[in-house]
């Protein structure tokens, strides 16, 4: 009993002292290089393990890092050489880097990693840091704020921020707090310290509570050198884009995401990172109350300027004249409410047409819309037509003012004999100046000749359509002439559902429902032609791949332009309704009109 006893002691202590000297063997260790972070910098760990070299390699497994991001990771050995006692000893230590970037603000814990050596488990101990949030980091190292003044860089003050991350994607604005339909402009940048090769499912916010306008969406990426905190960075413009907000308060724009492609395959690897950019608020003020004029439209703000023109000057009676309003400035045009003419005495007016275009000065977005109208003088004399005023409301000078026009005189002299007017005149009864004549009737002699019925061909050709009707019953080819295929129905019939719908718009105004419902009516009228004619499905598609898709089967750009035009309209008063206006919404009807007839006419082979 006691010789068992002593052998089971003598196992146990050969055990023990083969585990100690395992454990002589290895040594594990973690450590970062701070103990604070910034919410979107990178954090350093280092993971060290030191083995004997004659010894077998050691596996170093990650933790799960709950609160961190990894952005990198690098593994490296070194080897050692000590001399103790006249006795020579070599080690490896095998030394493991991950970059890692913070999930949220506060305390965040890295677990301990594991290494596995010599059969047994080893780990090292857990590590705390603590998160600070972009604000709180710049006071802490002294870093000035950013600063909206302009975009001439729209990294100032990031260098804290960006810390050792070699791949980020930024959304910069360059005013925090605008006025309500005061422009904003967003710019969304990737910035690297590596090479990049291409970008894919670039994912730009939908941008709601704003109205948006593309400034610069290039289709390649260009290169700008950058120096951030001294380290060389390559920034690429991926979008920039003109906001309007449509309502004062808070409003968040949603974070933008893309896929960076590096390496060029071939020869290199070619792998992919995801970046998403960090969210952005935006605090709208409301236009001032103090000096607002009463009917004042939300849609005018901007640096405007406004004029007239008439052509010609000196006109005879029932020859039109053109007279021309212009407005052109800053801001969103599309959005712009111009005054109307209203009747002037000695004057018969017809529809106006309005023509906007777009330009882009200094990252601002500029613009003219100019409204066209046919007049016809009635009568002779000095014909003034009126001063027209228009308020805006001017971000720069933070005040309301109005422009004006000055108003044109208008000569209109007695037209001289024989000379027709350009324009239809009123029918009239053209037997109240001549009286009646007398009808002449002249009489030829006529020759009957001998009837149908008694000719060879008659009988053959009366018995040719029965008999060939019993030929196409016997084989089968009489249903397939009279069977109707429903899409190529419906394509017939495009045009009448989409006529019937402006229709039922029409008859909205005379029903005093003018409201939303009104423009909804009328895009559904052209979306709804678009679907049955040429089978393209508009509400899955940007405007942008609408009008690609239009052009691309043999529509004219003019066409695809008006057509795109008319449905941002009625998006426009769909959701940011205005003042009810019985005039421009028929335009808006005849718009629609002429868009469908052109579409219609090269729509049997486009589609």
């Amino acid at each position: 009993m006691s010789r068992r006893i002593g052998s089971g002691v003598l196992v146990a202590l050969a055990i023990f002292a083969a585990g100690a000297r395992a454990a002589e063997d290895v040594q594990v260790h973690a450590s970062t290089d701070a103990d604070e972070v910034a919410v979107d910098g990178t954090l350093n760990l280092q993971i060290v393990v030191t083995v004997s070299s004659g010894s077998q390699g050691a596996a170093v497994q990650l933790p799960e890092f709950k609160d961190f991001d990894t952005v990198g990771r690098s593994q490296s050995e070194q080897t050692s050489f000590e001399f103790s006692n006249g006795a020579q000893s070599i080690h490896r230590r095998i030394i493991t880097n991950v970059a890692l970037t913070p999930r949220h603000e506060g305390n965040a814990t890295i677990e301990p990693a594991r290494v596995s050596y010599g059969g047994r488990s080893y780990q090292t101990q857990p590590i705390t840091v603590r998160v600070l949030g972009a604000a709180q980091a710049q006071r802490r190292r002294g870093a000035p704020p950013p600063s909206h003044d302009g975009e001439d860089d729209p990294f100032r003050g990031m260098a804290s921020q960006i810390g050792a991350r070699d791949l980020i994607l930024r959304a910069t604005i360059d005013n925090d707090a605008p006025y309500v339909g005061q422009q904003v402009t967003y710019s969304l940048y990737l910035l690297a310290r590596g090479g990049v090769s291409g970008i894919d499912k670039l994912q730009v916010p939908k941008f709601d509570g704003f109205w948006s306008e593309a400034l610069e969406e290039p289709q390649q990426l260009v290169n700008e050198p950058r120096i951030i905190d001294g380290i060389p960075y390559s920034s690429f413009l991926l979008r920039k884009r003109a906001l309007f907000p449509l309502r004062p308060g808070k409003v968040e724009i949603d974070p933008a995401e893309v896929d960076v492609l590096s390496g060029f395959g071939m020869l290199f690897s070619r792998s992919s990172a995801h970046r998403a950019s960090q969210p952005i608020s935006i605090d709208v003020q409301p236009l001032p109350a103090a000096g607002r004029p009463a009917a004042f439209d939300l849609g005018n703000v901007g640096s405007w300027t406004l004029e007239t023109s008439v052509e010609p000057l000196t006109v005879s009676v029932g020859q039109p004249v053109t007279f021309k309003l212009v407005a052109q400035g800053r801001g969103n045009v599309r959005d712009l409410r111009l005054p109307r003419l209203g009747q002037v005495p000695g004057l018969r007016a017809y529809d106006a047409t309005t023509t906007d275009k777009k330009s882009v000065e200094r990252g601002q977005l500029s613009g003219t819309r100019t409204i066209e109208q046919l007049l016809v003088p009635e009568r002779t004399g000095d014909l003034t037509i009126p001063s027209l005023s228009m308020d805006i409301f001017d971000p720069a000078q933070k005040a309301y003012r109005t422009v004006r026009t000055e108003p044109v005189r208008l000569l209109v002299h007695a037209a001289e004999p024989g000379t027709a007017a350009n324009v239809a005149l009123p029918a009239q009864n053209l037997l109240a100046a001549g009286g009646l004549r007398p009808i002449r009737l002249r009489l030829r002699e006529a020759s009957v000749g001998a009837p149908p019925w008694s000719q060879v061909w008659f009988w053959p050709a009366l018995a040719a359509g029965p008999f060939a009707v019993a030929i196409l019953v016997a084989s089968g080819r009489a249903r397939r002439l009279f069977w109707k295929d429903p899409r190529e129905l419906r394509m017939r019939q495009a045009r009448t559902a989409a006529q019937a719908r402006l229709r039922g718009a029409e008859a909205m105004i005379a029903g005093q429902r003018s409201g939303p419902e009104f423009y909804a009516e009328v895009a559904r009228g052209l979306t709804g032609y678009l679907v049955d004619k040429q089978g393209i499905v508009a509400a899955g598609l940007t405007r942008e791949e609408l009008a690609s898709a239009l052009v691309s089967r043999g529509h004219p750009a003019s066409t695809v332009r008006a057509l795109v035009g008319v449905l941002e309209q009625c998006d426009q008063r769909r959701f940011a309704p205005g003042a009810a206006d019985e005039r421009a919404q028929r335009a808006l009807l005849g718009d629609a009109e002429r868009v469908l007839g052109e579409l219609d006419r090269p729509g049997k082979d486009a589609a």
